[in-house]
């Protein structure tokens, strides 16, 4: 699994003669809502992999099964969204909470030592075979913010122990890892901004 570590934003840049028109750098977001996006964005998977299958021809079927079967194999894991999305889906579970009365919390993940991408990697990977389909998953530089509907206080001071656990034993303890949590509602919170106030302190910090 190849991805940046300040985003998860797939960018591509076109460059072939049929897709002169769209000589612009595509996000996830535009090659999913965009229909000449999306036409390119195949038409250069197909190019890509002819290149590195030069003895066979790729069709959109193949990219279909290829599809489906990394969808397949990632069935257990968690939603992994853009960092800008973060403020908004936390305000919506603030609303959820406030309206159903249901708890929700927050967990952030500190990784300043991490030796490459991979270890990186490895322990998204880690997390996301562990956690459940409505958790959500931001990534950031040297941060991973979890956000985890219908969690309570102490479920999620046992998911920390737990997510420590896990990837002290993964690393062999050479990893340093920082996790802090919220819970909402906190009665120790005057205002819900400051829900929002916390995660960012924390990623700042």
């Amino acid at each position: 699994m190849s991805q940046d570590t300040s985003n998860i934003t797939v960018v591509t840049k076109l460059t072939g003669d049929k897709d002169s028109k769209v000589q612009a750098a595509m996000s996830y977001t535009a090659v999913t809502s965009h229909k000449e996006m999306a036409d390119a964005f195949v038409r250069e998977l197909l190019r890509l992999g002819q290149k590195i299958i030069p003895d066979h021809e790729m069709t959109i079927e193949d990219l279909m099964s290829i599809c489906h079967m990394a969808l397949d194999r990632r069935e257990a894991g968690i939603v992994m969204l853009e960092g800008r999305h973060l403020r908004g889906r936390v305000a919506e579970q603030i609303s959820r909470a406030d309206r159903y009365t249901e708890p929700f919390s927050l967990l952030v993940l500190k990784l300043e030592e991490l030796p490459d991408k991979a270890a990186y990697e490895s322990v998204v990977e880690t997390l996301c075979e562990r956690m459940r389909k409505t958790d959500l998953m931001f990534m950031f530089k040297h941060r991973i913010v979890l956000v985890l509907p219908h969690t309570p206080r102490k479920p999620r001071r046992m998911l920390e122990e737990r997510i420590k656990c896990l990837l002290e034993a993964a690393f062999n303890d050479d990893l340093e890892i920082n996790i802090d949590g919220l819970t909402y509602p906190d009665p120790n919170l005057e205002k819900k901004s400051f829900v929002l106030d916390w995660v960012e302190d924390h990623l700042r910090g």
